[in-house]
């Protein structure tokens, strides 16, 4: 959308998403809209982080229109972020706003994570070896205990990175942001150059606490350092009692209290959930894992095909289906596997790896 303003045009790069529609709505297209900023949107049919080979003369095209403007900000969340920064320079942009923004998913690259293993597999990685032009300085807000600290760190010798660190903000912070109030805000100030990162920081610390996020991330920690279930799980109950509590909570939420035994609260939460996006993967995912607990294996399994089945593959369901076959086939494997059991000991291994400063 242009015809607002020559001061500035934000370039946005799309997230991770699942949806192969190319007629939905980009990223922050409704919010720049209403502000009367004008943006070009850039929407990938597939979650392919910009690998294909007529990447570089879309992002002429985007060029053309830009020219002209007094300021072209590149704009992106995680793989947006990744192609806001590393890109933002083929379309014009001089800054990035980059929310979690992943340096590359190249496994040779980026050795220490693992988050995106699946589809990198699927990746040749031409556009990243061929056609990176990094923006000249990138406003970059991240989690600084999680792994998005490193791809930040990797990105400082390609670019003059503006640090904005928020702590259990979690991955990607956008979501963080938004429950706050502040990413709104952002990019109003980042349109009308008056964008101060350090008291934007300082707020979103203030006021963290205000976030479902917030406690949503401290309850995946506590999981993942081996703190006692009942503290992951109150975690999640704090972030559920929010007004504004997502999806992404209500879920994480539900899944806990299956494995708890809390079955009508795990029902309640995914079908909170469920009444505002049905078919989103992650609600999906945690039906099945809750029909799995309760032991309607048939179910579990027919929710994970149909998932397997979307044209936008999202995560490493085919693999979580085969081991569900395995459970409703054999007897001895499915009491050997039980999914609560299964959390726990991986929760054990998790504790002993630490004690010996072993990687995850």
């Amino acid at each position: 959308m242009t015809g607002f303003s020559k001061d500035c045009c934000f370039v946005t790069f799309e997230p991770f998403g699942h949806s192969a529609d190319l007629d939905r709505t980009a990223f922050g297209a409704n919010f720049l809209s209403a502000s009367r900023i004008d943006a070009v949107h850039i929407l990938p049919a597939q979650n392919d982080w910009y690998q294909h080979a007529d990447f570089l003369e879309a992002c002429r095209r985007v060029a053309e229109v830009t020219r002209g403007y007094q300021q072209i900000v590149a704009y992106g969340s995680s793989m947006g972020g990744y192609a806001a920064i590393r890109f933002g320079g083929l379309v014009g942009a001089g800054s990035a706003f980059a929310l979690s923004p992943q340096f590359s998913i190249d496994p040779r690259q980026v050795p220490f994570d693992r988050r995106w293993i699946e589809q990198a597999r699927k990746l040749t990685f031409v556009s990243e070896s061929v056609s990176s032009r990094f923006v000249p300085s990138a406003f970059i807000a991240y989690d600084p205990h999680g792994p998005d600290l490193r791809h930040a760190d990797m990105f400082r010798p390609h670019t003059n990175v503006i640090d904005i660190p928020l702590p259990n903000s979690g991955h990607p912070c956008t979501l963080y942001l938004a429950e706050l109030g502040l990413l709104q805000a952002a990019v109003v100030d980042l349109a009308k150059g008056t964008f101060d990162p350090v008291a934007f920081r300082h707020r979103a610390r203030r006021r963290r606490k205000e976030a479902p996020e917030f406690y949503v991330t401290l309850s995946h920690r506590a999981s993942h350092r081996g703190h006692s279930d009942t503290l992951s799980l109150t975690l999640a109950e704090r972030a559920i009692t929010r007004p504004q509590a997502s999806l992404r909570c209500l879920t994480h939420f539900a899944v806990l209290a299956a494995h708890a035994g809390r079955m009508s609260d795990a029902f309640e939460a995914v079908d909170r959930a469920a009444s505002t996006e049905p078919h989103h993967p992650a609600v999906r995912r945690a039906q099945s894992e809750i029909l799995e607990v309760a032991g309607d294996l048939d179910q579990a399994v027919t929710i994970l095909e149909r998932l397997c089945q979307d044209p936008v593959p999202t995560g490493n369901d085919g693999t979580r289906l085969a081991h569900l076959r395995w459970r409703q086939r054999l007897p001895l494997y499915r009491q050997l596997t039980h999914p609560t059991a299964l959390r726990r000991f991986g929760r054990l291994l998790d504790r002993a790896r630490r004690g010996l400063g072993l990687p995850r």
